[in-house]
């Protein structure tokens, strides 16, 4: 079992209840993976603009704010980064202040290396689990990520 510490020292045991805690932490240990893992592909901002882009279509500005939840000089900043890496184009809609924003080929190339990259670690991962195990997990989580956003953001 590992101790509710964090390295200056402050108690966590009074935060939240043990089955919150476990899987608060082991989402930590997965994203700390995550980011560890050699990619082959765009970062984690650059891959959510896309998967978004290339799911929903072309968006402005305001319309990815919302969708992304973020605060919109972010996410001006990671789409002005995502242009000047030749991952995403900019145009004028016109009669409008407004851009639309859409990947180019080469975004989505990059896109599809990163996602294949990532979906193979999966993959390989649940594979290693065994069927029930993988099977178990992903109804799991499916079901508490739909009961969490379900809660929305009134806390």
């Amino acid at each position: 079992m590992r101790e509710n510490t964090h390295a200056v020292g402050m108690d966590t045991g009074r935060l939240g209840d043990e089955p919150s805690r476990r899987l608060a932490a082991a989402l930590v240990r997965l994203d700390g993976y995550r980011r560890r893992r050699p990619q082959n592909g765009p970062g984690a901002a650059d891959m959510r603009l896309l998967w978004l882009l290339i799911e929903a279509g072309p968006q402005t500005l305001s319309q990815l704010t919302a969708e992304l939840g973020l605060e919109r000089s972010t996410v001006n900043r990671q789409v002005n980064a995502a242009v000047a890496a030749g991952l995403l184009a900019k145009e004028r809609i016109p009669r409008s202040r407004a851009y639309q924003i859409a990947p180019t080929a080469a975004g989505s190339a990059a896109f599809d290396r990163g996602a294949h990259s990532a979906l193979t670690a999966i993959g390989d991962t649940l594979m290693e689990m065994g069927p029930a195990d993988s099977a178990q997990l992903l109804d799991l989580l499916e079901h508490f990520a739909d009961a969490y956003g379900l809660r929305g953001t009134a806390e």
